[in-house]
């Protein structure tokens, strides 16, 4: 309707003109001029200015969400032979790197040098020297693999990977081969996958397969020989192959052909002769194989006990004869102990309910390292006992912002419109004060889920006063892909009587006054818009952050890898745009009513600007109340500490005043 406006003013001016009128001839008079007609407004999604009364409560909110931002996250544990920890942490604003003295938790770790930009992994070379790790520049999402040592004073990073701008996957090593690894790349607007190998001695990269389809590298074999590679062809069909170095050939793996598969998971064994698989269809629970060489299948492990849930991770001991898988569970996950021979189970880590990942072993294989979180504790980092798996916390950090109030929380089923089953994360102040307005906080993906586990924006927004429920709506992962495959394409809609049904039965709760807001970030963003577009009446406000709007242009303009997913999840580009169309929120924007908070990172490579802009310039033009919060040095969501304080201080106003 934008772009047609100016046209049809044009056209109502001429329709308008009165008849000639007869007078007297006056040659030299001018014809009479035409009635003035104001000019269209030119389209505005600039950011907005706040007030000084707003600037001044938000100054006030940062001082009460500064601590919890402050409660840092430690993650992605390695053990050393030297008894150290390596690990992720936002300690100090940004994921960085650090080493910490298991001996010692409470002293303070060791920055490792980096760029001032976000690490998203690591790895441990094999001689343990120094470290492999990825960063990219505001979130942009085309990383570069840089080398740094691990002992103090070993100089800056090194950008091992200075060239052309692509979007790098993590490095694989070979365990035999000291400095060697491989990884798989694209750039932005091809989702071919190209796989390099490489040396950490700043040798350049060499490109050994470049594969029409997306996909990436998996492991690499311990003497550097062979690549095990992934290809995408759907969410729910991936194909595993092995690439021989030497000659370039590619030999198909698994699943035989004609079977189609999610697999999680692939790695080598520590002698190489055999891989290790982690799959899941829709008729059995996600199980674990052994293959050979050949791809022919030995022992198999089914997750029987959870039997909707994904394996989504497996770390096999340096001796290889264990193996520590984690399952995901969708609403929680946790720590399995296998026989790696036999893969017959022998233990599991006692995480609680909550989020547990296993990273890896220590070089004796006597414990594993892993990363553990639940809705009152930020993730921290403990080594668990390969015999019993017995935890024993690796770090003693103090966050003080955490002391006081804590959260209660509980998994609550729901009954969709379809009878499927709707797991429902209920967060509420300690002792359950109410009744509260309520948030319905859609979380990501959509295949992935929301976990009991601690979350800064749901702690922040409890803390303040709402009730926070997050509903892991179908689409979700853990809960069995029959579950996760069934808001697809022409299902969206089903995914949104989810929301209503989660809507409708939080309003009927004593905790809740009547007053209901939905917020998310990436397709949690979008669920937002469109559930205000298709369900005006019941929302008070939204929260948007990193969503799309427009499902034609996203996949047009978006990184082409995530593209190859979308199609699966949304539609084909060019065969299925009416269904692309139908479920774009911009295409009944006119509907929205609640007024709706806006953010979006400049750089963000899934949800292009564009999105954003056009959404917060429509709602604009219709006078509908919109903040548009955006941040030059960000990309997909909000990483970097500052900007976060910025962001969830003016949500938690901007909630305050719609739902009060």
């Amino acid at each position: 309707m934008r772009s047609t406006l100016p046209a049809l003013l044009l056209l109502a001016a001429c329709g308008s003109s009165s008849p000639p009128v007869a007078t007297a001839a006056r040659p030299s008079a001018a014809p009479p001029a035409p009635p003035a007609v104001d000019p269209p407004a030119a389209p505005d999604s600039s950011p907005t200015v706040l007030t000084p009364a707003e600037r001044a409560r938000d100054a006030e909110i940062e001082t009460k969400v500064t601590p919890m931002v402050d409660a840092f996250a430690n993650r992605w544990p390695r053990l050393l032979r030297d008894g150290h920890v390596v690990f992720i942490s936002t300690r100090d604003g940004l994921p960085a790197v650090y080493v910490g003295d298991t001996r010692e938790p409470s002293a303070s770790p060791r920055k490792l040098p980096g760029p001032d930009q976000r690490i998203t992994a690591y790895e441990v070379l094999p001689d343990e020297k120094s470290i492999l790790f990825l960063s990219d520049v505001h979130g942009d999402g085309n990383f570069r693999i840089f080398r740094v040592a691990l002992a103090g004073g070993g100089g800056a990073a090194e950008d091992l990977t200075p060239g052309e701008s692509m979007h790098r996957d993590f490095p694989h090593v070979a365990v035999r081969v000291p400095g060697l690894f491989a990884y798989s790349a694209h750039v932005a607007t091809d989702r071919s996958a190209h796989i390099f190998l490489q040396r950490a001695d700043g040798s350049p990269p060499r490109e050994i397969y470049h594969d029409a389809s997306s996909g990436w590298v998996q492991d690499l074999s311990p003497d550097g020989k062979r690549v095990l590679f992934q290809r995408f062809i759907a969410e729910s069909d991936r194909v595993l192959f092995e690439l021989d170095v030497a000659g370039g050939k590619l030999t198909r793996l698994y699943p035989p052909e004609g079977e189609h598969l999610l697999i999680a998971r692939a790695e080598y064994t520590p002698d190489g002769r055999h891989v290790l698989v982690a799959a899941a269809d829709e008729a059995h629970p996600s199980w674990l194989v052994v293959l050979d060489r050949a791809g022919k299948p030995g022992p198999r492990y089914e997750e029987a006990e959870n039997p909707t849930a994904m394996i989504a991770s497996t770390a096999v001991s340096p001796a290889g004869d264990r193996l520590a898988i984690t399952v995901d569970a969708g609403n929680h996950s946790l720590v399995r102990i296998l026989d790696a021979r036999t893969l017959k189970p022998l233990a599991k880590v006692d995480s609680g309910l909550g989020n547990a990942f296993v990273t890896g072993w220590s070089k004796g294989g006597k414990s594993l390292a892993v990363a553990l979180s639940n809705p009152n504790t930020p993730p921290e980092i403990f080594a668990a006992d390969a015999r019993t798996g017995a935890l024993t916390r690796l770090r003693d950090d103090p966050r003080p912002g955490l002391a006081g109030v804590q959260v209660d929380s509980t998994i609550v089923p729901l009954q969709a419109h379809d009878g499927l089953t709707i797991p429902v994360n209920l967060y509420l102040p300690e002792g359950g004060k109410g009744p509260l307005p309520a948030v319905i906080h859609v979380h990501g993906g959509p295949s992935s889920s929301a976990e009991v586990a601690f979350n800064p924006e749901v702690r922040i927004l409890v803390d303040a006063g709402f009730a926070v429920v997050q509903p892991n709506i179908r689409g979700s992962s853990g809960f069995g892909i029959g579950y996760e495959k069934a808001d697809d394409r022409e299902k969206r809609g089903d995914a949104l009587k989810d929301v209503e049904t989660v809507n409708a039965w939080a309003r009927a709760q004593p905790w809740c006054n009547g007053k209901v807001a939905i917020m998310g970030t990436s397709y949690g963003g979008y669920m937002t818009l469109l559930a205000l577009t298709r369900q005006p009446g019941l929302w008070q406000a939204g929260v948007d952050a990193s969503g799309m709007s427009d499902l034609k242009t996203m996949e047009a303009l978006e990184d082409q890898t995530i593209r190859a997913y979308d199609e699966t999840e949304f539609g084909l580009l060019g065969k299925d745009d009416a269904v692309l169309e139908e479920w774009s929120p911009i295409k009944d924007m006119a509907r929205i009513q609640a007024p709706v908070f806006i953010y979006q990172g400049v750089h963000d490579p899934i949800t292009p600007q564009e999105q954003a802009d056009r959404m917060v310039a429509a709602l604009r033009a219709r006078k509908v109340p919109v903040e548009y919060l955006l941040i030059d040095n960000e990309g997909h969501g909000v990483v970097r500490r500052e900007n976060r304080i910025v962001y969830l201080a003016r949500v938690v106003r901007f909630l305050h005043e719609k739902l009060r």
